[in-house]
């Protein structure tokens, strides 16, 4: 897998196969790091055209290919992919806030509550054995055995 800008992993159009994904990175391996997700997204935002009417793009390798070519000589212009790098990045600010928040919000245990907690699960796992007609402490085990 190819790295774009600042050495992070590319996201490709869901719709490339593995084998699409190959070739795709041999011609973003010409273009420089900055300019490999701008294709993948104006790619992506292609194929989501056309759920809006365009027409279907029968050969996405070939269209890649021109993308490239237009990039390398600078006839390049994103237009549908504009969407798909906003949306991915909206994405992206939006989870990483729900981490913040998430540990942010996260209440901090007392040894005591930890404590409690343990207690309390040790004798939900003995009513459980003892439903379950399994010896319910360590001391029940060595009777257990000796029986």
């Amino acid at each position: 897998m190819h790295a774009g800008e600042h050495g992070e992993p590319l996201v490709y159009p869901r719709r490339l196969g593995e084998n699409q994904r190959d070739i795709a990175n041999r011609y973003l391996s010409k273009l420089a790091p900055a300019d490999r997700q701008p294709i993948l997204d104006e790619l992506e935002g292609r194929f989501q055209a056309e759920q809006k009417g365009m027409k279907p793009v029968y050969d996405e390798i070939s269209f890649l290919f021109r993308l490239c070519e237009r990039m390398k000589s600078g006839e390049f212009v994103p237009n549908l992919g504009i969407k798909v790098r906003d949306a991915r990045r909206a994405r992206e600010t939006q989870r990483q806030q729900a981490a913040r928040q998430d540990t942010a919000t996260e209440p901090k245990e007392t040894e005591e509550q930890r404590q409690n907690r343990m207690a309390l699960a040790k004798v939900r796992m003995d009513e459980m054995r003892k439903a379950l007609g399994m010896p319910v402490n360590k001391d029940q085990v060595s009777e257990a055995k000796e029986s």
